[in-house]
C-alpha cells in the first residue's frame, strides 16, 4: 500500500511538472514579446505542416527522444509522457483560455518573467520525479554528459541554436526570445539544485524510505560496514 502511495505521488509530481511546463509556454506565447526558442522552431514548422502547435511539439519531441537515445540517454516513461502531454496541455490551455492575452506592456512583461521562472520550475519538478527527463532536457543532459559543461551553458547553447533554425524557417522572434534564451539555463539550474538539496535532507529521505519500506541499518550494521 505504501509503495502504491509513493508511485501515485511520483506520477502526480511528474504530471504537475508537465502541466506547469505547458502553462509556461502559453504564458510566454500570450506575452507576445517573442516566442520561446523551441516555439520559434515549432511555429516555423506549423507554416509547412497541417498541425497545431501542440501537435508539432509532440512530433519534434519524438525525434529528439530517438536522437538522445542514440547519444546514450535512454528514455523513461517520463520521457514518453513528456513528449505527448506537454503538447496536449499547450493546446488545451489555449482552448480553455486560462491566460488571456494582456494589452498593457507591464502585464506582458510580467507574463514573460513568470513564464521563464515557471519553465525552470517545471523542468526541476518533472526531472526530479525520476521517471525520465523530457525529450529536450534529455538532449541537454546528453550534451552535458558528453561535454562536461554545466547545465546552464549547455541549455543556453541549445536554445540559441534552435532559435536560429526556427528563424530560418520563418518563426517569429522578439525581445522575449532573447530574454528566455539567456535566462532559462540559469533558472533550470537553480530549481534542479534546489530540488536535489531537498532530496538529500534527512526528513525527505526518511519519508521516501518509509513509503518504500526500506529499513535503516542498525548501529551494529553501520559499525560492520
Amino acid at each position: 500500500m505504501k509503495k502504491l502511495i509513493f508511485y501515485i505521488l511520483q506520477y502526480s509530481w511528474l504530471l504537475l511538472g508537465l502541466f506547469l511546463y505547458g502553462a509556461a509556454i502559453v504564458l510566454l506565447l500570450q506575452a507576445r514579446l517573442g516566442l520561446t526558442p523551441w516555439d520559434v522552431l515549432h511555429q516555423g514548422l506549423t507554416q509547412y505542416l497541417p498541425f497545431t502547435l501542440g501537435q508539432v511539439m509532440i512530433g519534434v519531441g519524438a525525434i529528439l527522444v530517438a536522437i538522445t537515445w542514440l547519444l546514450g540517454v535512454k528514455p523513461g516513461i517520463g520521457s514518453i509522457l513528456n513528449m505527448i502531454l506537454i503538447g496536449v496541455f499547450v493546446d488545451q490551455i489555449i482552448i480553455w483560455g486560462l491566460f488571456p492575452a494582456p494589452e498593457a506592456m507591464g502585464y506582458r512583461i510580467l507574463y514573460l518573467v513568470v513564464g521563464v521562472l515557471c519553465c525552470g520550475l517545471a523542468t526541476g519538478v518533472y526531472i526530479t520525479a525520476n521517471l525520465g527527463s523530457g525529450p529536450r532536457d534529455s538532449l541537454m543532459l546528453a550534451l552535458h554528459n558528453i561535454t562536461g559543461w554545466r547545465i546552464g551553458p549547455v541549455r543556453t547553447v541549445i536554445e540559441v541554436t534552435v532559435v536560429i533554425v526556427g528563424y530560418l524557417l520563418g518563426g517569429l522572434l522578439g525581445i522575449g526570445t532573447l530574454v528566455f534564451s539567456l535566462t532559462i539555463g540559469w533558472a533550470t539550474e537553480f530549481f534542479l539544485t534546489f530540488f536535489h538539496k531537498i532530496g538529500k535532507t534527512e526528513v525527505f529521505v526518511g519519508f521516501v524510505n518509509g513509503l518504500l519500506e526500506v529499513k535503516e541499518p542498525t548501529i551494529q550494521q553501520r559499525k560492520s560496514a
